[in-house]
């Protein structure tokens, strides 16, 4: 019987092992009586499916005085500046993705099984813990965030999500905000195909397993100019090595150039252009150059001549002239380039999400002829995606990281608390003639919607940029109950 029982133990030990390095995001409520645990903050749509967010809420039964506890997941849509927001005019959408009713939790036939890191929480949170899943639907735009041109330091513009979790009577009751707990999350997009294999892979050692899907081919694409008054053309071919590539790889262009003709090949450019697509507005198309490469001494290419060549682009954010697309940080530096985000194919019944923001690149190779020859270019369209080896720090001042099994918490610290507690540890002042009492400071009020809180910060301090929810910069900042 023990022997029979020793694998039965290991694994539950290793079961153990693994959730007491899981990660857990934390935040709580303004009043600290309603907290909520995520264990992922990404939902991965692949094709059809999309990721459940899960999750644990903790409750103080003892505020809810027969009140219940609601959850939702939330889309923001600002399609306008935020300084540009003038007598009441407001430049966004809200859309609520799903809701469900969290505390008192439904029948249990109704829920769905708890998996292993929502258990090990409610074990160790005690008895007011208890699970939730929340469902979207995979026809929900992904997470896109566009950058004007101009400086800006507002709400983040584009496609946001956030779950929210908060104390009511009743789902569309307007609810006090100190007991409302926000978490941004995101919703992405994960390549279905798979990365290529190595030269020397070997292949599959099951012969009857249902082979990987065939990656699409390589874009290739060619062209030619003739001249009217001329004999001869300008032949150009490119190609890439693959037609998916994922962020921080090396899309190489391979072009090959036939000078047929009496006229010289001045240059070569080599680009890579992301096309963004506003659903919402007929005119809100735009481009960028996130990528480019020039030709060097093999140029200008004379009658007669040839040339083969491979170019290296490393497609980045850089100064635009238009809003590019980023990927929805939760922290503003270090947003990398917006994934590919396809519409519907054109003669398809489906209609566009008018909430979407649809993205695409492609490789743009641009020939200079001479004496008055125009030019030649041709595109090579590829796909930019995410890929399992793509992680995110997530850094958010706001948020808290929960190791479970570990020997605490570990929570962010704001400079706030910090400097409550260095005046708290400050010794008592000397005895002697009363000062003259400190003149206030004037404040200047700031709305933060992170939370639903209302910040405040003196007029020559350092700034609160809140942004749906994310804080950047607390210093010199109180608030506000």
């Amino acid at each position: 019987m023990a022997e029979n029982d020793a694998p039965t133990q290991i694994g539950e030990r290793n079961l153990a092992d693994a959730l007491s390095t899981q990660r857990v995001f934390k935040k709580s409520s303004p009043n600290s009586k309603l907290t909520l645990y995520l264990s992922n903050r990404d939902l991965s749509v692949t094709g059809d499916y999309i990721d459940k967010l899960q999750g644990v809420v903790l409750v103080d039964p003892d505020y809810l005085q027969g009140r219940k506890v609601f959850g939702q997941v939330t889309l923001t849509f600002r399609y306008g500046r935020e300084d540009e927001e003038v007598m009441g005019l407001k430049f966004c959408n809200e859309a609520v993705m799903s809701l469900a009713q969290l505390y008192p939790p439904p029948p249990i036939d109704l829920c769905a099984p708890p998996t292993p890191l929502q258990e090990a929480l409610m074990r160790r949170l005690g008895p007011h813990a208890r699970p939730f899943t929340l469902e979207l639907t995979p026809l929900a735009p992904p997470s896109v965030q566009l950058v004007p041109a101009k400086q800006y330091s507002g709400a983040p513009i584009g496609t946001s999500y956030d779950v929210r979790a908060y104390v009511a009577e009743r789902p569309d009751e307007k609810c006090n905000r100190r007991s409302v707990v926000r978490m941004g999350i995101r919703v992405l997009q994960r390549s279905m195909a798979p990365p290529p294999t190595s030269p020397g892979a070997a292949p599959a050692g099951d012969q009857g397993a249902p082979s990987p899907p065939t990656p699409p081919a390589p874009p290739h694409a060619s062209a030619a100019k003739p001249f009217l008054l001329s004999d001869g053309k300008v032949e150009l071919e490119a190609s890439l090595d693959r037609a998916c590539y994922c962020h921080g790889d090396a899309v190489s262009v391979h072009v090959a150039v036939a000078n047929n003709s009496n006229k010289t090949v001045r240059r070569i450019k080599v680009f890579v252009v992301q096309h963004v697509d506003v659903c919402m507005f007929s005119n809100g198309k735009f481009k960028n150059v996130v990528a480019t490469a020039a030709s060097g001494a093999e140029c200008p290419l004379g009658p007669g001549s040839s040339l083969r060549r491979t170019y290296e682009l490393h497609p980045a954010r850089g100064a635009t002239k238009n809003w590019i697309a980023l990927e929805d940080s939760f922290s503003r530096a270090g947003a990398a380039l917006a994934a590919t985000v396809l519409g519907p194919p054109p003669g398809s019944p489906a209609e566009r999400n008018v909430f979407a923001i649809y993205v695409d690149y492609y490789v743009k190779v641009k020939l200079a002829v001479g004496a008055m020859g125009g030019e030649l270019s041709l595109k090579l369209p590829f796909t930019l995606v995410h890929s399992a080896r793509d992680k995110d720090p997530l850094t958010e001042p706001l948020q808290e990281l929960v190791t479970l099994g570990g020997a605490g918490e570990r929570s962010s610290s704001s400079p706030l608390k910090e400097q409550q507690q260095q005046s708290s540890q400050e010794p008592p002042p000397a005895s002697g003639p009363p000062k003259k009492e400190k003149r206030k400071t004037t404040f200047t009020k700031v709305w933060a919607r992170a939370g639903g809180r209302l910040f405040a910060r003196p007029a020559a301090h350092a700034w609160l940029a809140c942004r749906g929810g994310r804080a950047e910069t607390t210093q010199s900042c109180e608030a506000l109950e």
